[in-house]
This record gives C-alpha cells, sequence and structure tokens, in this order.
C-alpha cells in the first residue's frame, strides 16, 4: 500500500509575526517608549526647566527623585520624559519629510523615463556625497539651533537614501506582468504608480521609516550634544549629555542616563524594523512557504 508523505505545511503570516522575536522585542520597547512621551503632556514630577539650588546633584534612589538631580537641582525623570517627546518630534519629522520627498522622487525615477530618472539619480548622488553633520552645521549657523532646523537637516540628510531605496523598490515592482496588463487597458502612470506600485512597496516604505526613526533619534542626540541641535528650554536626550559631561566623575549617573534611553529606543526601533521586514518582505514569504 502506496503512503503519501506528509507535507510540511506553510507559516502563515499570523503564525510567522508570533515567532518573530526581533518583532515583539522591538514593539514592546517602541510601545514603551510612546506611552512615556504621551504620559509626559499629562504629568510630570516637576518642571524640568526649572532650577532648586537646595536640590542640587541628588543621588539616584532619592527620595521624590528616582534617578536623582542634575547640577542645578532639576529632575532627571522630569527631562528624560520630556527628552522622549522631543525624539519623536525631531525623529519621526525628519523621517516623515524625508519618506514624502523621497516617494515622490524615487517613483517619477522609476517611472518617467531614463533622462528624469538620471538627473533625480544624480542629484541624490551629490547630496548623500554632503556629510548629514555638515549641512546641520549651516542649517544651524543661517537658522539658528533648535528642533525645526534638525529636522529640516535630518530630512535633507534621509531624503536621497529614500529616494534610492523607493526607486529600486519601484523599478521591481514596474517589471511585473500585471503593470504590462494595466498599461495594456490604456492606464496611465499615474493611476499604475497610485493603484499598483504604491501598495507593494508599502511594506519596504514602512520598514524604511522605522529605521531612519531611529537613525533620526540618533542622529538628533549627536548634534543636540555637540551644541548644534536642541537647545533649553526644550530638551533632548543629546543635550542632557551635554550637560553632563561636565559632571563626569563627580555625578556620573547623569550621563549613564540619557545614554541607556537613546540605547534602548534605537535598539526597539531597529528590532521593530528588522520584524516588519522579515513579515513583510513577499520574497521572504515565498521562502518560508
Amino acid at each position: 500500500m502506496s503512503t503519501i508523505a506528509p507535507t510540511a505545511r506553510p507559516i502563515r503570516p499570523k503564525r510567522r509575526l508570533q515567532l518573530n522575536a526581533s518583532l515583539v522585542v522591538g514593539v514592546a520597547l517602541t510601545i514603551g517608549f510612546l506611552v512615556i512621551a504621551i504620559v509626559s503632556f499629562f504629568w510630570l514630577p516637576s518642571n524640568p526647566n526649572i532650577p532648586v539650588i537646595k536640590d542640587r546633584l541628588l543621588p539616584p534612589g532619592t527620595a521624590g527623585h528616582l534617578l536623582g538631580t542634575d547640577v542645578l537641582g532639576r529632575d532627571v525623570i522630569a527631562q528624560l520624559m520630556v527628552g522622549s517627546r522631543t525624539s519623536i518630534l525631531v525623529g519621526a519629522g525628519g523621517a516623515s519629510i524625508a519618506l514624502i520627498l523621497g516617494t515622490i522622487t524615487g517613483l517619477a525615477a522609476a517611472a518617467y523615463g531614463k533622462i528624469a530618472d538620471e538627473l533625480i539619480s544624480r542629484g541624490a548622488d551629490i547630496m548623500l556625497s554632503i556629510p548629514g553633520m555638515v549641512t546641520a552645521l549651516v542649517l544651524a549657523a543661517t537658522m539658528g539651533s533648535g528642533a525645526l532646523t534638525t529636522i529640516l537637516a535630518l530630512s535633507a540628510f534621509f531624503t536621497p537614501s529614500f529616494t534610492r531605496v523607493i526607486r529600486s523598490a519601484a523599478l521591481s515592482v514596474l517589471q511585473e506582468d500585471f503593470i504590462t496588463a494595466a498599461r495594456l487597458y490604456g492606464r496611465g502612470k499615474l493611476f499604475i504608480l497610485a493603484r499598483h506600485v504604491l501598495p507593494n512597496i508599502a511594506g519596504v516604505m514602512i520598514v524604511q521609516f522605522t529605521l531612519y526613526f531611529a537613525a533620526g533619534i540618533l542622529t538628533e542626540a549627536g548634534l543636540s550634544y555637540l551644541g548644534v541641535g536642541v537647545t533649553r528650554p526644550q530638551i533632548s536626550w543629546g543635550m542632557m549629555l551635554n550637560e553632563a559631561q561636565q559632571q563626569v566623575g563627580i555625578s556620573s549617573p547623569l550621563a549613564v542616563w540619557p545614554g541607556l534611553a537613546i540605547v534602548f529606543v534605537v535598539l526597539g526601533l531597529n528590532l521593530l524594523g528588522d520584524g516588519l521586514r522579515d513579515v513583510l518582505d513577499p520574497k521572504l514569504k515565498r521562502r518560508t512557504a
């Protein structure tokens, strides 16, 4: 009697979502980050900008100041909570502008002929050849430092990379048979891009956004640490590191807390991006099936 060999059951996207440890950890860290930022709008242990000299340099574990205070007596937890809002504003703002501009230019390069492709691609190469730190310094010198300047610097730095990624993904989709069928039916380029290309590269866009969101937070921290990013009364984790460097050896934990916040948030967003890429990548779906 012949027997039929059992076939392996394909891993469905939902099941693979449950098995993806990177995605689970990334979601948990990112949600925690967002919750802290939201809570900071409604509650703070104290005003993070008002000095309280009698409470200066309190150690971690002090009653009412769980992570201690800085050199002017300002609560560290309150500054970290407000800094999370700045990180979301700057990181998400820079990544969002870059995503919009990069999608438009990337789709145009992929769909509107060789001349448009060459102009946009060479323009992206030129922008990528300029270090992002130089762009930020120029903007800070002309516009002044602050969150808006940092967002503009990040968007200028990230847009060329988005353009190249979106162009590559769109070119891959435009070679599919269903695109040829849509052209035979007389569909215009804008319709094809909106109806067929964008939905098929949405996964790439989401993943790139999360990764550049993390890169934006890290870059903003570096700029603020150098003094050309966010400054008081706004608060950022990089600015806290800048202020804490003067107290290293006197009150070293002042530099530890914003550093740990940056590490965990950037790690969470990168794990989230990696997990989403595993789940949303069509080629990976075919391989696991």
